[in-house]
């Protein structure tokens, strides 16, 4: 019985392991037919298989920074709404969806964690909800074959001046979206890299907030950890 198990498991683990990396190997314009046919599933791949946790930390980082659970908040790339889950849990009540899959848009809106959904490009500023919001959060979305750095201005132009942004970068992505997040007046108050999920790869869990002047800084806190020894 241990080892029929054990086959399962490995048969259900690479399945999970083999669409994230088609995911993050993926065309921009492919995304929508892929997470169409994963929205089903996604859940049990991310959680219950591969043991993702970025969802909920990404949430928990922004719960340190802003108090005021009343703020409005737009999750970015909300997928089913795991990390909406986890913000409902710790007492935010006004989040609204943006993903680009109607699908995965409607597993997310049955759980019933966002003020609304919204089906959306992140590279296309028109299509999305208007804001101003307090803040913006983010899991999954800004990694390879997903959104790169160039959708940033767009982004921040839906929050309110000194907004919060609480988003996971892929390590391999992470020079051009801080490049970009200084240009644009984005002082990164905190920056750690930790795996995802339970015995991942490290990610960026980055919390920035949004200024007005122009000596933004990016700025380490004593407990981040950087590639290369830093």
């Amino acid at each position: 019985m241990t080892g029929a198990s054990g086959s399962a498991d490995g048969r259900a683990g690479g399945g999970a392991f083999d669409r994230v990396a088609r995911a993050r190997s993926a065309r921009p314009e492919d995304a929508a037919a892929l997470y169409r046919d994963w929205a089903a599933h996604y859940d049990a791949d991310l959680v219950e298989v591969l043991g993702i946790t970025g969802s909920s930390r990404i949430a928990e980082l922004l719960a340190e920074h802003l108090a005021d659970r009343a703020a409005s908040v737009v999750d970015l790339g909300c997928g089913t709404g795991l990390v909406g889950t986890r913000l409902r849990e710790l007492g935010f009540l006004t989040v609204d969806g943006v993903d680009i899959s109607p699908e995965m848009l409607a597993v997310a809106t049955a759980k019933g964690c966002y003020r609304r959904t919204v089906v959306g490009d992140l590279a296309d500023v028109a299509a999305l909800p208007r804001g101003p919001y307090s803040a913006s959060v983010s899991a999954g979305t800004f990694t390879t074959g997903h959104v790169g750095p160039g959708v940033v201005p767009g982004l921040l132009a839906l929050h309110s001046p000194s907004a919060w942004l609480a988003w996971v970068i892929a390590a391999p992505v992470w020079d051009s979206f801080r490049e970009v997040l200084d240009a644009n007046g984005v002082d990164t108050v905190r920056a750690d890299l930790e795996p995802i999920r339970r015995g991942g790869e490290p990610e960026f869990r980055n919390s920035g907030k949004l200024t007005t002047g122009p000596e933004s800084q990016f700025s380490r806190s004593p407990d981040s950890q950087f590639p290369g020894g830093e």
